[in-house]
């Protein structure tokens, strides 16, 4: 297949280069989000890949006030992954839950009380849940399992993010529930809440209630829920970018053509420099 020709290209770039300055601009006068709009955006959004939404997120000249490097403590690092196959991306509300061992005289909240919380937080919920153990009683004991879990399920939870064990993940799974765990134990051991709907931090990840997570087996990803119309145009640009690239890098036949078609592929992240 022969490549584009040099008028193609020429035409491409500047189509490359207008989509690059993309920038959102909220309609005027709009009235507030419904809870069914959020839901209509939120399910588009699961048609992309959870690598693809960081991408958008972090391109700096669209949103450098909330993510402008890997300490942001924005998406989740490698010790934890998505578990039931059966579902793609999926996307939902935060709820969280510190969770521990049983401290003496501590007045704690109890489990009815997350799922009233549950219940009364849009949809659909991405529950997260922070382990506060050392990492051998993380891993050793099950934090969630499944009568609990399907009681979650009923008020509104589809997706759960652990960076404990947990069990009962096929009956879990068989909810339509997306699982982000370290691994899986048969056993439990008494446990406490700490804190409901706090601020936790899971596989690196810091997140609050009233965020929205992005998730799938490539990680989980956070943003702000005011950013969900805008993260969709971000994710609508960036897709037909990489559409369009991808049809020139599947043209390439030799050595030089890939090298010439990943130039051509690296400039929808990278505007070409003026030059002095």
């Amino acid at each position: 297949m022969a490549m584009i020709t040099k008028e193609q290209e020429i035409e491409l770039l500047k189509k490359l280069e207008e989509n690059i300055n993309f920038t959102y601009v909220p309609q005027k006068d709009a009235e507030p989000m419904t809870p069914e709009r959020m839901a209509e955006i939120i399910k588009e959004l699961e048609q992309y890949p959870s690598g693809f939404v960081a991408a958008c997120l972090e391109k700096g000249h669209r949103r450098v006030d909330y993510y402008t490097s890997r300490m942001d403590k924005y998406y989740t690092d490698a010790s934890i992954q998505c578990t039931n196959r059966a579902v793609g991306a999926r996307c939902g509300f935060v709820v969280t839950m510190r969770v521990g061992v049983p401290v003496p005289e501590f007045d704690a909240p109890d489990r009815f009380e997350l799922l009233r919380l549950i219940d009364a937080s849009p949809k659909p919920v991405t529950l997260v849940i922070q382990v506060d153990e050392p990492e051998g009683m993380r891993l050793s004991d099950s934090n969630f399992g499944g009568q609990y879990g399907r009681v979650c399920n009923i008020c509104g939870v589809q997706n759960v993010i652990c960076d404990g064990a947990i069990r009962d993940i096929e009956e879990l799974e068989g909810y339509g529930m997306q699982l982000m765990i370290p691994g899986t134990v048969a056993s439990t051991a008494p446990s406490m809440i700490y804190e409901l709907n706090g601020k936790v931090e899971v596989a690196g990840m810091e997140v609050e209630p009233g965020e929205l997570v992005h998730m799938d087996r490539d990680g989980a990803v956070k943003f702000k829920a005011e950013m969900l119309e805008e993260l969709l145009e971000m994710c609508r640009a960036e897709k037909w970018a990489e559409d369009e690239t991808n049809k020139v890098i599947e043209m390439a036949e030799t050595v030089e053509e890939c090298i010439h078609a990943y130039e051509i592929c690296h400039l929808r992240c990278n505007p070409a420099k003026e030059e002095a």
